[in-house]
């Protein structure tokens, strides 16, 4: 039998959960994309950057659904996917505007370009084997190549 207090706990994570969703939804697909980036590479050299951006964009170009299906929103704010989402509803960028700016440039070029124009050869998967190691899924893809602090990959 289910207590009082589970029903209570799943009620309030499912308000949260649609919260998190309702604030996502006035932020465009463009301004998840700069924002995803500006999170998880701005530290980075510009070409890892550039780097991280493409590992998106091939995603949803993949459109899977276990990677959030065929849009680039989609794909960022898919739960387990990029880790600068994980229980958020918005990333703050107020801190770094100019390095926001300059993402949110490189990402509108990115957004709108030919598959043809990826730089990484179809990445569309990296970590940080520095912080993480080489997880088992990293076993099943091919390294590409290893810029700043990112290990890209290309899976099979």
């Amino acid at each position: 039998m289910i207590s009082f207090f589970a029903i209570q706990w799943i009620f309030l994570s499912m308000c949260v959960m649609r919260t998190v969703a309702t604030i996502q939804a006035h932020l465009s697909e463009r301004d998840v994309f700069a924002k995803t980036v500006y999170a998880e590479a701005r530290g980075e050299p510009v070409e890892g950057q550039v780097w991280v951006a493409w590992v998106i964009k091939n995603r949803a170009r993949m459109n899977r659904g276990y990677w959030g299906g065929n849009t680039i929103k989609g794909v960022c704010l898919k739960k387990g996917q990029f880790e600068c989402w994980n229980g958020k509803s918005d990333i703050d960028v107020s801190g770094e505007p100019q390095v926001y700016q300059r993402i949110h440039r490189l990402t509108d070029a990115i957004y709108v370009a030919p598959p043809g124009n990826d730089p990484s050869g179809g990445a569309d998967h990296y970590n940080n084997p520095d912080k993480e190691g080489y997880p088992p899924w990293t076993k099943n893809c091919k390294r590409l190549r290893k810029i700043g602090h990112h290990q890209f990959y290309k899976g099979p």
